[in-house]
């Protein structure tokens, strides 16, 4: 992959290890988007980065993914890149699971359906 001039959409971008992938792509010349849950975490990087790009996305909610994979490519037809970078750890001890499965679905919804379905989205 080159790593300067593409337009790169990271998922979870507004924090930790998504918020470090931004700010190298952006010192190498890279059009950035994150997304993220949080619409304070997304406005603070904005305000310390105002080329980045931002939007709320909930990549654990099929509507959304493909609401922002809509989203996306109207308004950067030029994305190349895109890092999946959005997911939770619960701790669970599955011997003796005491949650309804919409607690466990979750962790799966953010963790393995999202990347997939994004990526399948890009292939569409």
């Amino acid at each position: 992959m080159k790593m300067t001039g593409n337009t790169i959409l990271i998922t979870g971008g507004a924090s930790g290890i998504g918020f470090a992938f931004a700010e190298r792509f952006l010192e190498r010349g890279n059009e950035v988007i994150i997304v993220g849950r949080r619409e304070e975490k997304l406005r603070e990087v904005k305000e310390r980065f105002p080329s980045i790009h931002t939007k709320v996305c909930d990549v654990s909610k099929q509507d959304e993914r493909i609401s922002l994979f809509e989203w996306a490519t109207k308004e950067f037809p030029q994305l190349n890149v895109i890092v999946n970078n959005a997911g939770i750890q619960q701790r669970i001890n599955l011997l003796n699971a005491k949650e309804d499965w919409d607690y466990y679905r979750n962790e799966i919804s953010i963790n393995v359906d999202g990347p997939i379905h994004l990526t399948l989205s890009t292939r569409i």
